[in-house]
């Protein structure tokens, strides 16, 4: 016998086909973000199959959350490393100005 269900994939790919018109409604900004946010849930497929308790479609929102997180801890771990660089020539500066201003 064959498989009498959908693979995660089909589902996937289903789901994107279904929201074709609404994609189609979009500017093309934010169908921009809507193909990353495919991309993401088509990445994740072999995830998704193995959540048996849940549908494809409960599981997918987590995927997209997921990936929203990791993209904000990149950004955060960025803009903390760039501070505490900011901070090390402020401080490299501030040293200077008081060395000088004590030579006076």
């Amino acid at each position: 016998m064959g498989r009498t269900l959908p693979s995660t994939t089909q589902i996937a790919f289903d789901l994107i086909a279904e929201l074709k018109p609404f994609y189609g409604a979009l500017r093309l900004s934010d169908q921009l973000i809507l193909d990353k946010l495919f991309e993401a849930i088509m990445q994740h497929r072999a995830a998704i199959s193995n959540a048996a308790n849940l549908l494809p479609m409960e599981i997918m929102p987590f995927v997209i959350l997921l990936e929203e997180r990791k993209s904000l801890n990149q950004i955060r771990n960025e803009l903390l490393g760039l501070i505490e660089e900011l901070e090390n020539k402020f401080n490299l500066l501030s040293s200077q100005e008081e060395s000088e201003n004590n030579g006076i």
